[in-house]
């Protein structure tokens, strides 16, 4: 099962490469999303958040179901500058993913160091990979 549900955007594929990345002329649909890794082992999924300058505080991780809500309601800082180019700002966002039916939702943990929110995602037993074995056949 996958973790993640590809979406849509408005614009063909073709118009979202060359305005978003080559020249930033439109802002991206999902502008308020910090960068994310997903990373799968035999005992578990990790998802990963860049994002810096906030505290623990800042998040709110929710479990309803099997629907996991990350959230982020911290404040826009005010400065004195004139931004030229800004590519972080995430001062609120949220983002939601159905877990599969192979996480142990009882045992759900998460943890935010040096800038990077981490949410573990354990497995039940039953979905751990199993050790290759022989089995021997009888005459």
């Amino acid at each position: 099962m996958n973790l993640i549900r590809k979406q849509q955007n408005f614009l063909p594929f073709v118009f979202d490469n060359f305005f978003r990345d080559t020249w930033d002329i439109m802002p991206a649909i999902n502008n308020n999303h910090p960068a994310t890794n997903i990373k799968e082992s035999d005992k578990d999924f990790i998802i990963e958040f860049a994002i810096p300058g906030k505290s623990n505080d800042d998040f709110e991780v929710e479990l309803d179901k099997n629907l996991l809500t990350i959230k982020s309601n911290g404040s826009v800082s005010e400065n004195d500058y004139n931004y030229m180019q800004q590519q972080f700002n995430f001062s609120t966002f949220s983002k939601s993913y159905e877990l599969p039916d192979s996480v142990d939702l009882n045992k759900i943990d998460s943890h935010y160091r040096n800038g990077m929110l981490t949410i573990f995602l354990p497995k039940r037993k039953e979905f751990h990979a199993q050790p290759k074995r022989l089995i021997s056949v009888k005459k």
